[in-house]
This record gives structure tokens, C-alpha cells and sequence, in this order.
């Protein structure tokens, strides 16, 4: 197994290209600054590093980017989400901190390589499809949404489709992953782990239908899957679990295969499809009892930070945003790239487990995006939540601090990057060895620099959330603002990787 980080990145053969990104002359906010593509695979060894990396920080941070690489066939309709994945790992091991990322290759990925340019349209605002060739994947799978270690794979996960397993240490694409079997169509981008048992707990949603699914972590195989109708084909792109339910939230963002056929936009925002407004629904994951909890209003949840169940109550922490999508009355002239985000704000929502009431209250006045928390809370009362705020934006960014917030003191602490550095992504957090508390961790995150067009990775200690990291990473290139990733202890990782030895 690997003593050192460059045994699993070996030293490269030459300088990483800097200013590989792609320039396609566009206004269009999702294709220029920290979102604009970067055109080349990259590896490296021994970065730079400002400070000092903690010496019990050993393993490697997953990312996957949204990273078109053609130039879409619609610039002006090209959305964020629809960009293809392209996996980031930092391997940390002694101080030290080694790089390497790939293209995820999927079917559709190779089809567009095979013609030299774009052939898929978007699914979220619509665009003009081209010739598809006989026998090529009717939609693009684009395999950006989240990147995790399981069965000895690192999952990559798109909402549409099935995840692709890569290897772990080259990130080589090894094929589609279907759970041996257990699954036939698609699964979330988002998966939660059973901090009792390590099973991997997921879902999957084809229109109005949610598949529940429970994935053993030993053997890798499907263990409870449930089936239930939500009635209208909500955007299901988060969920949150506690010891007995998986919480869903039904609201008017929708995503509606209709109009994808048809080349329209897809992503839609319909009020008028709720009568009743927002809906929590529960089920019960040990019996399968499905409950309705009514929130009203029209607004939709982004991400969650976790959930749990306390004093007859159930807790729900995440974040809301006022609309998601492009309002049903415009699909002719779908929300443009500078106004698809309105803020979203943290929220949290109790349910009365006796009575059935279900309430909600803004938690933070501070706009922010992408909550995390210490995984190993899930399910269960937690303290700190970490987020990226979203406060006052430039034209070319996405986010613009770092954020913790506590739960008991009722209070938000905001940093900001070092020397300019902005656009941070979600934060990781990662527990210190022998950590004695919820907080007794670092926070992992990967921040643009505008002056050299790179990205960096920032460790700050979770605990004490100072503007100067405890590290300061220096990447070969430019990881376009992604979604989300994961880390992978120095154990799991190694034995993976090990696991995939013989098939190299």
C-alpha cells in the first residue's frame, strides 16, 4: 500500500499548462471567470504550499467540476449545471499534497469526442440538439454532481443517470455503476451515510415517483428499496435522514422530461402545480410509512445540512431560496445566467411527530449556499454548520466567504479569501485524528485566484475560522466551479486502491 502521497500521483513529466481555459467570446455568466471551462488533464507533485498542512491530515479531497468541453451548441441558453465532469483529487499524506484530474468518460461524453463538438442540447434551458449517431445515448449523462469512495470505487453521480466508477488513484473511468444489480435508471447525485452501520442511503426520482434505496457498505449490494408517489415531477435533488425518517421536500421547482424532448427548457418553476404550497414528506425508513406535512408558501429547499429527531420534535436544517427554474408562464425566454440564483437563506423546520404541524424559521440572515456538517453527526443533534456565503456578488462569481455557523449561540462567523482569493466551494469537513469534539476538525475548500486564473485549496481549522488558513495549497490549474466532493480517509483510500491493483 502507499507510504507517501506521490506513490498514488506519481511526479509528472513536465510543466501543467497554465491558461488552458477555453475564451467562447459569451456573456453568458456560467462559461467565464471560475465557471469558464479548463481544457486539459492535469497532474502534479509536491505543490507549493503557503503554511503548513496538518500533519494528521492524510488522504485525498474528491471534486468533481462542471466543465463543458465543447462549446455548447447554445451559449446563451448553456447553464452551469449541464457543464461536463471533470474529477479534481488532492492527495494529502506528510505535509505533502499531490494532484491529478480526469475527464469523466462517459457514453455521451465519447460520442461528442468521436464528432469533435456538442451534439447534446440543454436539458435546463433548452437549445437546438444535433444529429445524434445510430446507437448514441439518447441523453447526455454529464456526471458532475458529487464525487465519493464505495465498494472500492470512487462514485461519481449525475441525478440523471448512473453513477461511473473511476479508479480511485489514476481516476481512470471504468464503466457505469448500477449497485450490482440494484439499480436499473438512475440514483441522486446526494448520498447520505448511516453514521451506525456506514450503509450508503440514497434515493432516486423519475418524475413524480422516488425510489428509496439502502446500499450495504460490505457487500455493496441493495438492501431496502421502496417505491412511493409524490404526485408532480419535483426537482428531488437533496434529501435528509434521521435515525427513523428520509425527509423530502415537494415544491414548485420541477424538472419536466416533457419539455427536454422537445428541446425546451426543463428546469420549470410552477406554482400553480401546488395547491397547498410546499409539503414535507416523511418516510419512515424501517416500515415505510409515508406521511405528509404541510409548510405552504412557494419557495423551494437547496441543500440540507442535516436532520434529526429531539424532544417529539423532528429538525430539519438547510436552506431556502425563493424560486429555482424558469417561471412556467416564460420557457420562451427562460431566466438568463446573471439572474438564475436569487439569495438563499438558511432555514430551519420542525415537525411535530404527535400532532403532524409542521413550522419553519429563518436561522441566519446571511446568504450563503452549499451547508455541510461534520458527517458523522447525520441523523443525529448537531451544533455547527458550515457554509459558503453568497452576500454581494461580482458579476463572474458564485460565492464570496466561508461560513460557521452555531446552532447553540445563535451566531455566524464569516471569512473571507486571503489576498483576493473568492468563489469558494462547499466545504469539507474533515476530523481531526483523535478528535475529541463535533468541531475538532478542518474545513476543506477550493478558492479561485483572479490574479493567476488557478485555484487553491484552503484548510482552515473548523473550530477557530480565521481569514488565514492553517494552508495554502497552489494548484497547476483551474478546477471550474463545481458542485460537490468528498473525503477520503488515508485507510480507505489505500485499500481501495489497492482493490484495484490487479485490474490496472
Amino acid at each position: 500500500m502507499p507510504a507517501n502521497p506521490m506513490t498514488v500521483v506519481p511526479r509528472g513529466t513536465g510543466e501543467s499548462p497554465v491558461g488552458a481555459g477555453a475564451d467562447w467570446h459569451t456573456g453568458n455568466r456560467f462559461l467565464n471567470g471560475p465557471f469558464a471551462p479548463w481544457t486539459e488533464e492535469n497532474e502534479a507533485y509536491d505543490l507549493e504550499v503557503d503554511g503548513e498542512i496538518p500533519s494528521d491530515l492524510a488522504g485525498a479531497l474528491f471534486r468533481v467540476s462542471s466543465n463543458p468541453r465543447f462549446q455548447p451548441r447554445n451559449t446563451d441558453r448553456y447553464h452551469w449545471w449541464e457543464g461536463d465532469g471533470m474529477v479534481c483529487g488532492v492527495y494529502l499524506r506528510e505535509g505533502k499534497a499531490a494532484y491529478r484530474t480526469r475527464w469523466v468518460q462517459t457514453d455521451s461524453m465519447k460520442v461528442e469526442v468521436e464528432a469533435g463538438e456538442a451534439i447534446y442540447s440543454g436539458f435546463v434551458n433548452g437549445g437546438t440538439q444535433g444529429r445524434l449517431p445510430k446507437g448514441a445515448p439518447r441523453a447526455k449523462n454529464v456526471a458532475n454532481i458529487n464525487a465519493g469512495l464505495f465498494d472500492d470505487h470512487l462514485l461519481v453521480y449525475f441525478d440523471g443517470g448512473l453513477p461511473h466508477a473511476l479508479d480511485p488513484e489514476t481516476l481512470r473511468t471504468l464503466g457505469t455503476y448500477d449497485f450490482h444489480g440494484g439499480v436499473d435508471v438512475l440514483c441522486t447525485g446526494h448520498y447520505k451515510t448511516d453514521p451506525d452501520t456506514g450503509d450508503m442511503l440514497f434515493f432516486a426520482a423519475v418524475g413524480p415517483t422516488i425510489t428509496w434505496y439502502r446500499a450495504d457498505v460490505k457487500t455493496a449490494e441493495i438492501k431496502d428499496s421502496h417505491s412511493f408517489d409524490i404526485g408532480v415531477p419535483v426537482l428531488m435533488h437533496d434529501f435528509a435522514v434521521s435515525d427513523t425518517y428520509a425527509i423530502f421536500f415537494v415544491t414548485p421547482a420541477q424538472f419536466r422530461l416533457d419539455l427536454v424532448a422537445q428541446s425546451r427548457p426543463g428546469v420549470v418553476w410552477d406554482e400553480s402545480s401546488l395547491e397547498h404550497g410546499v409539503q414535507i414528506v416523511l418516510m419512515n425508513r424501517h416500515t415505510h410509512e409515508i406521511t405528509w406535512h404541510e409548510l405552504g408558501g412557494h419557495w423551494a429547499n437547496t441543500h440540507f445540512y442535516n436532520a434529526y429527531e429531539q424532544d417529539g420534535e423532528l429538525i430539519v436544517d438547510g436552506h431556502r431560496i425563493s424560486r429555482l427554474g424558469s417561471p412556467v408562464d416564460r420557457l420562451s425566454t427562460p431566466v438568463g445566467s446573471h439572474e438564475w440564483f436569487p439569495p438563499a437563506l438558511p432555514y430551519r423546520w420542525r415537525v411535530d411527530l404527535a400532532t403532524g404541524r409542521a413550522t419553519e424559521e429563518m436561522i441566519s440572515g446571511v446568504f450563503g449556499e452549499f451547508p455541510k456538517i461534520n458527517d458523522a453527526y447525520t441523523g443525529r443533534p448537531h451544533r455547527y454548520g458550515y457554509f459558503v456565503t453568497t452576500r454581494s456578488l461580482a458579476d463572474d462569481t458564485m460565492s464570496d466567504g466561508l461560513a460557521r455557523h452555531d446552532y447553540l449561540l445563535d451566531s455566524t462567523t464569516v471569512v473571507e479569501g486571503p489576498d483576493g482569493l473568492t468563489s469558494p466551494s462547499e466545504p469539507v469537513f474533515v476530523a481531526r485524528e483523535n478528535a475529541r469534539g463535533e468541531d475538532d476538525g478542518y474545513l476543506l475548500s477550493l478558492w479561485w485566484n483572479r490574479a493567476t486564473d488557478l485555484s487553491e485549496l484552503l484548510v482552515h481549522d473548523a473550530a477557530d475560522l480565521r481569514r488565514t488558513p492553517l494552508a495554502r495549497v497552489k494548484l497547476p490549474s483551474r478546477v471550474p466551479f463545481g458542485f460537490h466532493g468528498s473525503w477520503a480517509e488515508h485507510d480507505v483510500l489505500d485499500r481501495a486502491i489497492a482493490a484495484k491493483g490487479d485490474d490496472r
